[in-house]
């Protein structure tokens, strides 16, 4: 009886890759397949650097239009409302919607979990990689208030970390549902304000944070992040900085305590990297224009460029250092005391994880400074 390795087919001895083996090797780097095409490797190269420049466009301009979403969105309602007349009715019933819709604070929302299977979020990880750093686990049957600092341009980390991205805080504890609040102006603005509401953002205002962490107004169990710095803080988000505003903010710690959640500052390195400013000195023409439209709107325009006239943002990794949890006892009337006691806390711990790690993933920044 002859043996199997007798039946079988004798391997060529020479080591070299058949030429179909190579051929078909060259076109998978660039997914194609056409088995009957005789491809050099120098054309191989081509297509796969061809490849590369086309993902990498692609993941600019879906970064790009996700960053100027505020701008467009805006731009494109005022242009079908002037352009289409057949659709200046509907649209200005769907303005009065946006103006009287309760749903941005009714502490609930309208979140659309699904939203974070979008293909936008896979161009987003691509091109600022953001990471998360713990320093302590978190309970998913605890409620917790976080703080995020610095407020940047646009708070663009603290929406990957709060939303509906599977990039965030809830990827990382699953149970633990995360609400962030933004000012009540973008609920105003069409079209985006329906993105910001299915990221399950709400309003800001005190009312709206109550509703989030009372249990008694609906079943589910929320935790709070809130930009702490503010349009105030945005007007220093100059590269490589850490200016803060948070000395005179207790107002997220007194809504901690009242609800019995655990505060928790984060740090997002390089925020103030995604955007330049332009030079808005106090005194400044540049620093007057915005003190001014604060003054009257309650937020500001900034004056900022990004890498081109598109207002893409630089390309930077954005890393975000969770601190440890610091312990909250419930009092529905806090004294001026104990919510400096904890706002004292929360500094020292804020303080704390910028010393550690602004070593490791920003170098080049700033010492931290509280400016008010």
């Amino acid at each position: 009886m002859s043996s199997s390795k007798a039946d079988s087919p004798k391997t060529p001895a020479s080591s070299a890759e058949p030429e179909s083996d190579r051929r078909l090797r060259s076109l998978a780097l660039v997914g194609v397949w056409i088995p009957t095409l005789d491809i050099s490797d120098e054309w191989a190269a081509r297509f796969a650097r061809l490849h590369e420049f086309i993902q990498d466009a692609l993941t600019t301009s879906m970064v790009t239009l996700w960053a100027t979403a505020p701008v467009w969105t805006l731009a494109l309602y005022i242009y079908l409302l002037v352009a289409i007349p057949a659709l200046r009715t509907a649209l200005i019933v769907y303005l009065a919607f946006c103006v009287f819709d309760s749903r941005p604070y009714d502490g609930v929302g309208r979140r659309i979990s699904s939203i974070q299977s979008l293909p936008l979020w896979k161009h987003v990880n691509a091109y600022f990689q953001p990471k998360m750093v713990f320093e302590a686990p978190l309970d998913a049957r605890k409620k917790y208030v976080f703080g995020t600092h610095p407020h940047g341009v646009i708070a663009y980390t603290s929406q990957l970390i709060a939303g509906c991205t599977g990039l965030g805080i809830e990827s990382h504890f699953p149970g633990l549902i995360v609400r962030g609040v933004t000012m009540p102006a973008a609920f105003l603005t069409p079209f985006f304000r329906d993105y910001v509401l299915a990221m399950g953002c709400l309003s800001c205002d005190r009312s709206s944070i109550r509703r989030i962490l009372s249990d008694r107004h609906h079943r589910l169990h929320q935790s709070l992040l809130v930009v702490v710095g503010g349009a105030e803080e945005s007007m220093l988000s100059h590269d490589g900085s850490a200016d803060l505003v948070l000395l005179k903010r207790r107002g997220f710690v007194r809504e901690a305590i009242r609800a019995g959640c655990d505060l928790v500052p984060i740090y997002n390195f390089n925020e103030n990297s995604i955007y330049r400013l332009v030079d808005n000195q106090p005194g400044s023409l540049v620093h007057r224009f915005e003190m001014a439209i604060k003054s009257f709107c309650g937020f500001t325009i900034l004056l900022f460029h990004g890498r081109n006239i598109f207002f893409t943002p630089y390309r930077t990794q954005l890393v975000s250092v969770v601190g440890t949890p610091i312990t909250v006892r419930q009092n529905r009337n806090p004294s001026e005391s104990e919510i400096s006691h904890y706002h004292k806390l929360y500094v020292e711990e804020l303080t704390r994880i910028y010393t550690k790690y602004q070593p490791r993933y920003a170098p080049g920044a700033t010492a931290i400074q509280f400016v008010a």
